[in-house]
């Protein structure tokens, strides 16, 4: 019998959308000085290393089907959320800025191998989200990078779900 092997890559960008609206919720609630922003901040630590386990899940995923790039990717996303999960509570901007260097290595990445360019949007706009997230870490008053990275989580979440619904589908095109 034939093994039926799915691409991970639809859940992931499933994924991918549901972290980047949790940053733009987040950015904005704090951005307005919302209560509920402690308590959003708090369950989505809490996630992180869940939602870390199945990006792990969809590491392995994607090497048995052989997608390089998905692996390398989702592999550097569990990383990426066990350190939201660790190090963002005690207040290491210079690890949230790492993640966005290497966001934007992947997204050079995905343009030399020529993915599609909604990917580099994605790759680029998450760059960006935790880029503003270091940047308000360490600022003394950073409500404008809070505000920055609540809009740009917002716009890679819609992103990531058209593109997820756009290959789930396939009759959406994916620029």
């Amino acid at each position: 019998m034939a093994e039926n092997r799915i691409d991970p890559t639809v859940p992931g960008l499933f994924l991918v959308a549901f972290i980047m609206l949790i940053f733009g919720v987040l950015g904005v609630l704090i951005y307005g000085e919302n209560a509920e922003a402690g308590a959003l901040l708090t369950a989505a630590q809490a996630f992180s290393g869940i939602i870390g386990i199945m990006f792990l899940v969809l590491t392995v995923s994607a090497i048995r089907v052989g997608n390089a790039f998905a692996s390398s990717l989702f592999a550097f996303l569990v990383v990426a959320l066990l350190v939201a999960a660790v190090c963002v509570p005690g207040g290491s901007y210079f690890v949230v800025l790492f993640v966005a260097i290497f966001f934007i290595v992947f997204a050079l990445i995905a343009l030399l191998i020529g993915a599609p360019k909604l990917l580099m949007i994605l790759l680029f706009g998450a760059a960006l989200v935790y880029l503003f997230v270091a940047l308000f870490m360490n600022a003394t008053d950073g409500a404008t990078f809070a505000l920055l990275f609540g809009i740009f989580g917002i716009l890679s979440s819609l992103v990531a779900l058209y593109m997820s619904f756009a290959l789930s589908t396939q009759k959406l095109p994916v620029f």
